[in-house]
C-alpha cells in the first residue's frame, strides 16, 4: 500500500508515514497502553471491559495481533462492533473469539482467545499469511 501511494505524488505529498514498533507485553509502558486502548474503545462502544482487563487477556490479545498495534485496533472494534449488536453490555472472550474468527477466516471456538497453551498452536508467520490472504482476496471483490 505504501508503495501505491508513492507513486502518486500529490498523495505522498499529503501523507506522512508512521511506523508503530512491536507491542511488548513485557515492557509496562506497552502494558498500559494497551490497557488504556481496549478500556477506551470498550466505553466508547459502552461495554464494560473490566471482566478482561488482566495481563493474561491482554497478551493474548496482543499475541492474536501478531503484536501490531494496527491489528489490535481492527480487533477491538471488531469485537466490541459484534457486542453491541448483540445487545451485550459486559465485554467477553466470545466477542474477541469471533472477531478472530472473522478477521482470520478461522474456524469458530479456534483462537488464541480459548486455546489453554495459545503459543504454541498459533505461528506469527502463518497469521500473517492468512491476514494477507484475507485481504488480497477482500480487495478483489
Amino acid at each position: 500500500m505504501a508503495q501505491e501511494v508513492a507513486r502518486e505524488e500529490q498523495l505522498s505529498f499529503l501523507l506522512r508515514t508512521v511506523r508503530f514498533e512491536s507491542i511488548n507485553m513485557e515492557k509496562q509502558r506497552d502494558l498500559d497502553e494497551m490497557l488504556q486502548l481496549t478500556f477506551t474503545y470498550a466505553e466508547k462502544a459502552g461495554l464494560d471491559f473490566e471482566p478482561l482487563g488482566t495481563k493474561d487477556f491482554l497478551e493474548r490479545l496482543a499475541f492474536a495481533c501478531c503484536n501490531r498495534w494496527g491489528l489490535v485496533i481492527e480487533m477491538l472494534i471488531e469485537a466490541l462492533s459484534h457486542g453491541q449488536l448483540n445487545g451485550d453490555q459486559v465485554c467477553t472472550k466470545d466477542h474477541f473469539e469471533h472477531a478472530y474468527a472473522q478477521i482470520y477466516s478461522a474456524p469458530p471456538g479456534y483462537s488464541p482467545f480459548s486455546l489453554r497453551n495459545y503459543r504454541d498452536g498459533f505461528d506469527h508467520a502463518r497469521m500473517m499469511e492468512l491476514l494477507s490472504r484475507t485481504e488480497t482476496s477482500a480487495s478483489a471483490t
